[in-house]
């Protein structure tokens, strides 16, 4: 199993995130500051799933926020997922709680708001383990674009710096 380890203080997750598009790689990004722990899970370069242990981070938290789907239907979508061994993202598609547009477009949110926070870490650590991927990610319906999704973190953080405030 290979994998590479480092200090984001000398290289940036943005970097390891360009790097892992331009090389097709496939694995597990987890990314550690200060207790928060960020996980993206990456197949041939493109962003397939991230996930944070901080409170109000968690995907179906962040449903909840971004949808009018009760958190019970999350939370049964979720353990139905879990015993049957199927990706919580496409039970909720088979459930009928979402369209995967829909989902698509909550993800890619979820996805760019976990992002900023963890492009800006100037301290903590980091591990890629190549070809590690979970089968409820790896098997899941919605595949993000790694640079489009990174380019408008930096756009936005580029309009905070600025002064500006940015939805996009």
């Amino acid at each position: 199993m290979a994998s590479i380890k480092g200090d984001l203080a000398v290289m940036q997750l943005s970097d390891l995130l360009q790097w892992i598009d331009l090389a097709n790689k496939t694995g597990t990004i987890t990314a550690n500051n200060r207790g928060i722990e960020k996980k993206i899970y990456v197949q041939e370069g493109k962003i397939v799933y991230v996930s944070s242990n901080k409170e109000g981070e968690r995907l179906g938290e962040y449903i909840v926020k971004g949808s009018h789907l009760a958190a019970d239907k999350i939370k049964s979508a979720l353990m139905q997922s879990q015993t049957m061994k199927v990706p919580f993202t496409q039970r909720l598609i088979d459930s009928q709680y979402m369209t995967i547009e829909r989902l698509t477009e909550i993800i890619i949110t979820y996805a760019k708001e976990l992002l900023l926070d963890a492009v800006t870490w100037k301290e903590g650590w980091f591990e890629f383990i190549q070809d590690i991927v979970p089968p409820y990610v790896m098997n899941g319906p919605i595949r993000l674009n790694a640079p489009e999704i990174l380019f408008k973190v930096y756009r936005q953080l580029e309009d905070i710096r600025m002064g500006f405030r940015s939805g996009s």
